[in-house]
């Protein structure tokens, strides 16, 4: 070849840029893919770290609810007990009769008539329920599971018969009279924890 031919060839090279091969191409190309997957990684981390803070929060958040309203069921249970009981108390000191002098009578329920302050209702099944007007004391049927005893039983339904007996000018109330299989012992069942209040 010429020395020409030669020296236009050099030429081209020289005005041709350098061309880089297949081979460092692709691992170019393999690199950012590895940088990219990298970035890609550190960022479902960062996701997954933020939803497990998310969870974290949710469920402290729900327990403190829970916690919550525990305590509010406790304090709620220990104020109805500590009613109940000033309830007995009151109901344990008044005579359940009418009349009286002062606030004592009035108030304190130490009422000295001959009448009872009483209200009676008769129940559709029969029973008649007796209501102290003054302490708010309830009397009904006793019910033979409640009671540990025979005695027991006994004595609760005389009880239950002396307030039926009480005297008073006050005019009983009834609902319409139905005849039960039972003969209402379903109905004193259900209605165990209720009063006339």
């Amino acid at each position: 070849m010429s020395e020409e031919v030669k020296g236009q060839q050099n030429a081209q090279k020289a005005v041709e840029p350098k061309k880089e091969t297949p081979k460092t191409e692709v691992e170019a190309l393999q690199v950012e893919i590895l940088n990219l997957e990298k970035e890609s990684k550190k960022l479902e981390l960062l996701e997954k770290k933020a939803n497990l803070q998310d969870l974290e929060e949710r469920l402290a958040e729900r327990e403190l609810k829970r916690e919550t309203k525990r305590q509010r069921s406790l304090t709620n249970g220990a104020t109805i007990k500590s009613l109940q009981n000033a309830d007995v108390i009151q109901q344990r000191r008044c005579t359940h009769r009418k009349g009286g002098d002062g606030a004592t009578a009035v108030v304190g329920g130490q009422g000295q008539a001959g009448q009872y302050a009483v209200l009676k209702h008769t129940f559709a099944n029969g029973d008649m329920w007796v209501r102290c007007l003054r302490c708010g004391k309830t009397w009904k049927p006793p019910i033979k599971d409640d009671y540990k005893s025979d005695s027991e039983y006994l004595a609760a339904e005389a009880t239950y018969l002396a307030a039926v007996n009480f005297q008073t000018l006050n005019v009983p109330s009834t609902a319409c009279q139905f005849r039960f299989s039972d003969n209402g012992a379903y109905y004193r069942e259900v209605t165990r924890n209720s009063t006339l209040r």
